[in-house]
């Protein structure tokens, strides 16, 4: 009776394990099946803002806007025939090219189904030109299609990076950092305009997920695609060098530590291994777009293209204090969440106050406003710089401000190395510029964004409410009073 009792309870508890684990597949299949339509819902919505920023923007810019003239300009070149290069355009010409081959695909296929393709503008019709608003909604499509690859490969490279990151979180912490990242301020504002700066992050961000993922022909690829759409972007090899050296640092860490422990990995020789194989499996993912852009030099006579005096080479320390700015007010829900730290951090080590102050006196001595597009006022990067050049007592505070944001930038804990490491090639990248760009800055935002790590929950809802917000104000601005951050 005891036997049978027994097979009996354990027929039971048998049972109830199957109940369960059926009922744990299920609701596992109704969550992936929630999820899936979820995401499809937020694609979708996505999709209709962009096309209402689009409408938005083409009904009230109906000409050209600011830069778009000289990039519409190259467009149109190219449709007419002529493929050589504007003489006011200072970047190579890979987006324009793109867009007027598929302009022209466009424009055929119009032809077949009498669609009215050409514009008409108060100095007459263009005959058989795509108007800007075409351009700009192929800019606008090619621009998702790329974002839409980000989102779909950054949930493994979360995982690549947290071996212990289970995918439906990588899945979740990819959507929201993605959906942040195309919201945030001086980023949503360029979408629906003719420039090449919304394809540049999305090329930056892939370039990031490949490195990640240790795809070395596509990262090459990628390489040569973004200094296809601007030559200057050869400055990112140095970040891409930088991740790659944390990378190999982690990985030969955690080999280490399965193996015989972590103090084989402190010796001397173990780095020097680790070095040369990070050498040998990489050079020339950076060696071959080095060379080539040192062929471009040499033919070009310098790195700007067409009219070189909008670009004077020199070293301007002044300008990281308006980008650590930038940074700041992007980022605003972040930083402020990190100012208790901050504070905590001044208090336990009084030398971090010592070097806030030196960095605020640097950054306010050096300041300058030199070049003369910043002297125009009809961008809100403008209005801010005069107002800085012109109120001494505004600008120390601000500065103070921006040294307490590079504080933070420097600690942020990111998925792979620091902030430290964007930090300096911030430095690198707008300091040999005379001009105050803001847009100049949006691939390291791109990264910074892509990379951080999460903060509370109430922070990241904060973060997300504050890009959408901005973003759609600056939207706004651009499409009310013709103004752009």
């Amino acid at each position: 009776m005891q036997s049978f009792g027994n097979r009996e309870g354990r027929a039971a508890l048998s049972h109830d394990e199957h109940v369960q684990g059926s009922d744990e597949r299920d609701g596992a299949r109704r969550h992936k099946r929630t999820g899936r339509w979820l995401t499809w819902l937020i694609c979708v919505g996505l999709g209709a803002v962009l096309m209402i920023a689009l409408a938005l923007v083409s009904h009230s810019l109906v000409k050209p806007f600011v830069d778009e003239g000289v990039h519409f300009a190259q467009i149109r070149q190219f449709l007419e025939g002529d493929w050589s290069q504007h003489p006011k355009l200072t970047t190579l010409t890979l987006y324009h090219a793109t867009l007027a081959v598929v302009l022209i695909g466009v424009q055929t296929l119009g032809e077949w189904l009498h669609l009215p393709l050409a514009a008409a503008l108060p100095d007459g019709r263009w005959p058989g030109m795509p108007s800007v608003d075409w351009a700009r909604g192929i800019s606008l499509v090619g621009f998702m299609l790329l974002a839409l690859l980000v989102w779909r490969l950054l949930p493994s490279t979360y995982q690549r990076l947290d071996h212990a990151l289970p995918l439906p979180q990588a899945r979740h912490e990819a959507s929201r950092q993605c959906w942040q990242w195309i919201w945030l301020p001086i980023i949503f504002p360029y979408l629906a305009l003719v420039y090449t700066d919304p394809w540049i992050i999305t090329l930056v961000a892939l370039q990031l997920v490949m490195l990640v993922l240790q795809r070395r022909i596509m990262l090459l690829v990628l390489i040569f695609a973004g200094l296809g759409l601007r030559q200057d972007s050869i400055v990112l090899l140095g970040l891409w060098g930088g991740l790659l050296l944390f990378l190999t640092h982690q990985q030969a860490w955690q080999a280490a530590l399965s193996d015989d422990g972590c103090g084989a990995f402190h010796s001397p020789l173990r780095r020097l291994a680790t070095w040369w194989s990070l050498t040998q499996r990489w050079w020339w993912v950076a060696l071959i777009p080095v060379l080539t852009f040192l062929v471009f030099l040499e033919w070009n006579g310098g790195i700007a293209m067409g009219d070189t005096s909008r670009h004077q080479a020199g070293w301007h320390t002044g300008n990281v204090g308006y980008y650590l700015s930038v940074i700041g007010m992007v980022f605003l829900p972040l930083w402020l969440a990190d100012l208790p730290r901050q504070w905590r951090l001044v208090c336990q080590r009084p030398w971090c106050l010592v070097a806030l102050l030196g960095m605020t006196l640097i950054l306010a001595t050096t300041y300058g406003v030199t070049h003369d597009y910043n002297f125009q006022l009809w961008t809100i990067r403008n209005r801010w710089l005069l107002w800085l050049r012109d109120h001494p007592a505004g600008l120390w505070v601000t500065m103070l401000l921006c040294s307490s944001v590079a504080l933070w930038w420097v600690r942020a804990p990111l998925r792979l190395g620091h902030g430290g490491l964007l930090l300096l090639m911030l430095a690198l990248m707008i300091c040999s510029r005379e001009l105050i760009e803001t847009r100049y800055m949006l691939p390291l935002i791109t990264v910074f964004q892509l990379l951080r790590v999460p903060e509370r929950p109430a922070v990241e809802r904060a973060m997300t409410l504050w890009a959408m917000a901005m973003g759609a104000m600056l939207l706004a601005g651009l499409v009310l009073i013709r103004t752009l951050p």
